[in-house]
């Protein structure tokens, strides 16, 4: 973006900067012509190595001794660069880094500055991955891979479970033939013939099912929102993953094909239909045979195969509602183990920050005007006010307040102000902050400052000690003014 103009006037122009290391230079340039490029290069500013613009930031932050913390570079400088069209400047919000950015990321920028990230990062992985769980069971009792059932069912359930049981041991200890039904029941073939058949009555079943749909509106439909199946396998190991895999292949390109080639999936699902039918039957003889060559009646076995399935049914349902029940408990109590934490944390940095405030409040202000605040409400809201006086200049003091006390309590290596925060500042107030900032040693304070001469001759004595650049109309920073319509033209 060019919204000074500068670019538009001049053209292209390449800046030439030099930092300094713990005693070592490093040069750079960076052109306007291509921003997301930096050279590396030697004293002389000759290019000898180019990297992209994030690398370059990337290192910046090691250079900075930034690398033990979380946050990228720019997102742990940018609220604290304060220039007019650029920064963040509102004194109500002197943690934001960008224009309607969420408290949440000002918050959790915060607590990474004062390094107290890792205090919440346990807790909070444990509150994600039962979010997480959570959402699985959700999506999954919503497509309907696993049962949704409430209390009453539950309790039914229950009751169904303790009945049927007592159902099967009465088949077995008192009805002659009984035992052998209930042996043929557990032989492991013939179990595996009549699961079998269960999931092809299924899957027929949902193929009549697709089959009714498409023909009552054969232009198509929306597919419904099915969990990830490897999701699902992983957290639910004995849900019924074939019939996910079943819906899925019928539904996955449904609202994506035209008419023609609904009516040709109609077609397959008909003749799939038959094969099914045909299937079913088949497995029917083959149980027939297997029961007449135990002597076990056919109907003995079906009832006793019928008690069990729905015992097992309800057992299903009940062991899925107590898991979700488990992990909304287990999300509820980490979450209250979470803002504990956040609590003390917060406590502990706005101790810090407004011990700070107040410091700074008494050499601007005196001890009759009350000192800027910050409270920290909870990991997504916070407020930064001066009781009981909301004046213009008073905010904009306090800002400036807060900004060294971030820059004295953290790793921040700088904060940049431009002229018009102090612009709102009355002039007494302006002095006391200029001699606090001309006491800073070990951090950098970049400050741009207006109209030095109606301020005192002790505070324009300190605002030439620490001056690197002073610019007037005959001394430019550009080659020319090109705001000056007469020289543009």
């Amino acid at each position: 973006m060019d919204n000074a103009g500068v670019i538009k006037t001049l053209g292209n122009h390449t800046y030439n900067i030099t930092f300094e290391f713990s005693g070592k230079p490093l040069y750079i340039n960076r052109s306007t012509e291509h921003p997301d490029v930096v050279e590396i290069c030697s004293p002389n500013h000759i290019k000898f190595d180019e990297i992209p613009l994030e690398a370059y930031k990337e290192s910046l932050k090691n250079l900075y001794e930034l690398s033990s913390l979380d946050s990228k570079f720019r997102s742990l400088v940018s609220p604290f660069s304060r220039i007019w069209n650029k920064g963040e400047y509102d004194p109500d919000s002197p943690l934001a880094g960008a224009p309607k950015e969420k408290l949440s990321v000002a918050i959790s920028r915060l607590l990474d500055l004062f390094e107290r990230t890792n205090d919440v990062s346990t807790e909070r992985a444990v509150l994600q991955s039962l979010k997480e769980k959570k959402d699985i069971i959700r999506k999954s009792m919503t497509a309907e891979i696993i049962p949704r059932i409430t209390k009453t069912q539950y309790k039914t359930n229950q009751q169904l479970i303790t009945s049927n049981s007592q159902a099967i041991s009465d088949l077995k200890d008192n009805f002659a033939g009984a035992i052998s039904a209930y042996e043929a029941l557990f032989d492991d073939k013939l179990r595996e013939i009549q699961q079998g058949k269960n999931e092809l009555i299924q899957q027929k079943n949902l193929v009549s099912t697709r089959r009714e749909k498409l023909q009552r509106d054969i232009s198509g439909v929306s597919p419904r929102l099915t969990a990830n199946i490897a999701l699902v396998a992983e957290f639910f190991p004995s849900a019924n993953l074939e019939r996910l895999q079943e819906v899925e292949k019928l539904h996955e390109k449904i609202g994506k094909y035209v008419s023609r080639e609904l009516k040709t999936e109609l077609e397959n699902l008909t003749t799939r239909d038959i094969e099914l039918t045909a299937n079913i039957a088949s497995l029917d003889h083959k149980i027939k045979l297997a029961l007449n060559a135990k002597g076990t009646p056919t109907d003995l076995f079906s009832k006793v195969f019928e008690i069990k399935e729905a015992t097992d049914k309800a057992r299903d349902e009940n062991r899925f509602h107590d898991q979700k029940l488990s992990i909304e408990e287990g999300e509820a109590a980490s979450k209250t183990r979470l803002d504990a934490i956040y609590d003390q944390i917060f406590i502990d940095i706005e101790n810090s920050i407004n011990h700070k405030l107040r410091h700074f409040n008494k050499v601007v202000y005196g001890p009759e005007r009350n000192p800027s605040q910050l409270r920290i409400k909870s990991a997504n809201a916070y407020n930064f006010t001066s009781p009981l006086d909301t004046g213009t200049g008073k905010s904009y003091a306090g800002l400036v307040g807060f900004d060294l006390a971030i820059l004295s309590l953290t790793r921040l290596p700088f904060v940049i102000h431009d002229s018009m925060i102090y612009k709102n500042i009355e002039v007494a107030a302006t002095e006391n902050i200029i001699r606090i900032l001309g006491s800073v040693k070990q951090k950098q304070i970049f400050l741009a400052f207006d109209e030095a001469k109606k301020f005192s001759k002790k505070a324009q004595e300190t605002l030439q000690a620490h001056k690197v650049l002073q610019l007037h109309r005959n001394q430019l920073l550009y080659i020319q003014d090109w705001r000056d319509k007469a020289k543009t033209t």
